[in-house]
């Protein structure tokens, strides 16, 4: 199987820059699982239905990863806390 390119966005790496050492360590963890499967199975990783494209969480604690798969790349767009990320999800609603 093919191993995904990750790249993280401007907003993604700001996002991970404001939290704790431990927590930051185990999100980068989550995400490097990603770029050897995207879709790991479990109840983890939820497809974003509210949009037009194909956005997806990785749910680490409580926090959420968001990405989106652009041929072999894994985009992570945002990491926020759940309350941050509900509140952005009901704006695309």
């Amino acid at each position: 199987m093919d191993r995904f390119e990750i790249i993280l966005s401007t907003k993604a790496s700001k996002d991970l820059d404001k939290l704790n050492d431990v927590l930051c360590s185990r999100i980068i963890k989550s995400i490097k699982v990603l770029g050897e499967n995207p879709f790991p199975r479990g109840k983890l990783i939820r497809k974003i239905r509210a949009t037009h494209s194909d956005y997806y969480r990785l749910r680490v604690d409580k926090y959420r990863i968001f990405y989106m798969i652009e041929s072999n790349n894994v985009i992570i767009l945002r990491i926020l806390s759940k309350k941050d990320a509900e509140r952005i999800i009901r704006g695309l609603y």
